[in-house]
């Protein structure tokens, strides 16, 4: 899914790195959503158009994906987190609700951390990575299980963001992601946090989201039931609705089985 109708982009230089802001909807509610490795923003575009019918939604591009420009170096989560935060300052984003999937809940977790003024709280869709497969060849084997389970379009849209990242860039990043150990950073977070697994997820179980959920003092778990790894795009309203209340107790029936 490409540009959403009256969504507006930016092309932004923070620290030396590139990267877009799409920008969708209006209302003081603001959404920051952070893609996974080697893919981009697109595959949030139904999220993004749910979520536009209550408040202001931004999706980020971040650097090396997406078409933007590949850094000189490697970066890290923080690093990433760094140049999101600086682009949040500069184009007066927040706080706000952020919102991660896969390695982008890496990267909102570290933003939490490190700039707590930036979140209102944080949505983590089928974070990685899973504490007993932290070696790129298990994650490889995860990820084309989970290829399997996709519709074709999450398929389609996600080789040609592999493709625009290149294998270069891809591999430089996925050493920040298996490497974080995410089940100690979550415990630092001082603000909501809601954890949120896709039933037929092969690459983030429940019992690593569960881990996740007892190391973090406030947050919930909740299920997208009949979803994979993508949960957003094939079932983005049951999504949106636990990114509207991230901090409400005991989940949402409506969007899944609670685990």
């Amino acid at each position: 899914m490409g540009k959403i109708p009256g969504e507006t982009q930016q092309l932004l230089t923070i620290d030396g790195c590139q990267l877009r802001i799409r920008t969708v909807g209006s209302g003081p509610a603001e959404f920051v959503l952070v893609h996974g490795i080697g893919v981009s923003a697109r595959y949030f575009g139904p999220l993004a158009a749910e979520l536009a019918r209550h408040g202001t939604v931004h999706r980020v591009d971040l650097p090396g994906h997406g078409g933007t420009a590949k850094p000189e170096r490697a970066l890290g989560l923080v690093d990433y987190a760094r140049v999101v935060n600086g682009a949040m300052e500069g184009l007066g984003i927040g706080p706000a609700v952020l919102v991660g999937h896969s390695m982008g809940c890496q990267v909102v977790v570290e933003l939490a951390l490190h700039y707590p003024d930036a979140a209102t709280a944080l949505v983590l869709l089928a974070p990685t990575a899973n504490s007993r497969e932290r070696t790129a060849w298990q994650h490889s084997v995860r990820l084309f299980q989970d290829s399997l389970r996709e519709p074709l379009i999450v398929d389609l849209i996600e080789f040609t963001d592999y493709a625009r990242c290149g294998p270069r860039w891809y591999l430089k990043t996925l050493p920040a992601m298996l490497g974080q150990k995410l089940e100690h950073r979550i415990a630092g977070v001082q603000v909501p946090v809601r954890v949120v697994h896709g039933v037929k997820d092969p690459i983030v179980p429940l019992d690593w989201c569960r881990e996740l959920v007892e190391a973090c003092p406030d947050a919930t778990l909740d299920s997208i039931a009949g979803e994979a790894h993508v949960m957003m795009f094939r079932s983005p309203e049951p999504v949106a609705r636990l990114c509207l209340a991230p901090a409400a107790p005991g989940g949402d029936a409506a969007a899944g089985d609670r685990p």
